[in-house]
């Protein structure tokens, strides 16, 4: 006995429409963890791109004040420990720039810093602070920078004179963790940072405070 043929087509339509899901299902899903992962990328980013330049002004304010680094890395922590994760980030770097963005000389690391460069990694219970070198004056006085652009330099002066001011950039360097484990490229591990990190740098021109007469 022959089924009716209505019977017959809809069985056939429904096994259709089952495989044509198999097919688009893992497309679908993809396509949301996509959204997901990206937004998420695009929230960190927004988060230490405003912490950063906050840091930078604060840097840019405060010049050859004794607390100026620790200023700015206090910022860093309050900025991101709340919205973001300060387990993020794994140094702050503050550097003497040229005015085009650039910085003058290499950074290297906490360990190693340079000649106009201070660097700073985030260490939870470092003695002073969570910061490695910790550049807290009322910690130690004077405060261990974490290279050689120490207060009295005359690029980090805050005097308007005939030589201008000198420009000041803070770099974020921090790690991100895909959720889905989808990803290609794998975690941004940030082990070795800055090389394998992803960063954010504000550049700001040293504000005066006081003036002096350039004739």
């Amino acid at each position: 006995m022959n089924l009716p043929r209505a019977v017959h087509m809809g069985n056939h339509d429904r096994g259709a429409s089952l495989v044509e899901f198999a097919i688009v299902a893992p497309l679908l899903l993809i396509l949301i963890f996509g959204i997901i992962e990206f937004g998420f990328v695009w929230r960190t980013q927004l988060t230490v791109a405003n912490a950063t330049q906050t840091a930078g002004r604060i840097a840019a304010s405060l010049g050859t004040s004794t607390d100026a680094d620790y200023a700015v890395l206090q910022s860093v922590e309050q900025s991101l420990g709340t919205i973001s994760g300060l387990n993020i980030v794994e140094e702050v770097h503050i550097w003497q720039s040229n005015g085009l963005g650039s910085p003058l000389g290499g950074c290297g690391d906490p360990d190693a810093g340079g000649t106009n460069c201070n660097a700073y990694r985030y260490q939870p219970g470092s003695p002073g602070c969570d910061w490695f070198p910790c550049p807290n004056p009322a910690w130690q006085d004077p405060p261990d920078l974490g290279g050689n652009w120490g207060y009295t330099n005359t690029e980090r002066d805050v005097v308007l004179d005939s030589d201008g001011l000198g420009v000041v950039g803070v770099t974020v360097y921090f790690k991100h963790s895909w959720i889905t484990g989808l990803m290609p490229t794998g975690d941004v591990a940030c082990a070795n940072p800055p090389a394998d990190c992803w960063s954010n740098t504000g550049i700001f021109r040293f504000e005066p405070l006081l003036f002096e007469d350039s004739t």
